[in-house]
């Protein structure tokens, strides 16, 4: 039943944009798309997580593998393993888990070279991790290197968090060269309760003149394209096509200390969308 209601919602929004608040309403679910997206925008690609596998779509989503750190001194060791991130019920599945020898093994799901964006309202509705060392994140990438390595051809967070770090904020940040790593370029966050048993959407509205984030359809904040005459790029490399990731880090710099109790965490998507 569940499947079927989100293939049904999946055919209504792609065929009558517009009208998706009334059918996601009668489903049950809150809306909060804003008026804009739903006057002026059409859905043009989703993944509602819905396919008969529990694989996420390999059209979409490859893996990156690995227990180095990832450049924040995280602990975990990401894999490609159904135990770590799989689809069920509706919606994907991240999870990190505490193994027998106390190692944590997670997944880092990624898009590029298979689905990237170029502009337009992105959307992801999730539950999101609380648990104290969990360091859960949606974000993107650029699809290539346009003006060299990170930080210099940018980075999106639509959603980030860290109870230990953060506490019940939930915070969206752009990175570029001009602005990155411990001092962004902008970086925001938002208190928002029981993101993990609640669901929330996280969304940006990424134009040629800036990046607007957006919970719960609500502006979070905006970080404005300065039309820098020299070395534009420095502070807006944002004129490329970027791709997903969503993954679930462990302890590290944003983690902090996990809490010895823990077992696993589990990061729950129902849909990412895009529209133009």
């Amino acid at each position: 039943m569940k499947r079927l209601e989100k293939v049904t919602k999946t055919v209504f929004a792609m065929v009558c944009g517009s009208a998706i608040s009334l059918f996601l309403m009668s489903c049950g679910a809150k809306d909060t798309l804003p008026e804009f997206v739903k006057e002026e925008m059409k859905l043009v690609w989703s993944d509602e997580f819905d396919g008969p596998s529990d694989e996420p779509d390999p059209e979409v989503w490859d893996y990156k593998e690995g227990a180095h750190g990832w450049g924040n001194n995280e602990l975990q060791n990401y894999t490609k393993d159904r135990e770590n991130s799989y689809v069920s019920n509706g919606t994907l599945k991240i999870e990190a888990k505490k193994n027998e020898k106390g190692k944590w093994t997670s997944a880092r799901l990624f898009s590029q070279y298979k689905k990237s964006v170029a502009y337009g309202y992105i959307e992801v509705r999730a539950k999101v991790p609380v648990d104290k060392g969990c360091w859960p994140a949606i974000w993107m990438l650029p699809e290539s290197n346009a003006y060299g390595i990170w930080p210099r051809s940018g980075e999106i967070d639509i959603m980030e968090a860290s109870a230990n770090v953060w506490g019940d904020k939930v915070y969206g940040t752009a990175h570029c060269l001009a602005g990155h790593g411990g001092n962004p370029i902008i970086s925001v966050g938002k208190e928002m309760k029981k993101i993990d048993k609640k669901w929330h959407t996280y969304a940006v509205n990424w134009t040629p003149e800036g990046i607007t984030w957006y919970y719960d359809g609500q502006v979070l904040t905006d970080y404005r394209n300065p039309h820098n005459a020299e070395d534009d790029w420095m502070a807006w490399p944002f004129d490329q096509p970027f791709h997903f990731i969503f993954n679930v880090a462990m302890g590290g710099n944003l983690g902090g200390d996990i809490d010895k109790k823990l077992e696993k965490c589990v990061m729950e998507i129902d849909y990412v969308r895009v529209y133009e």
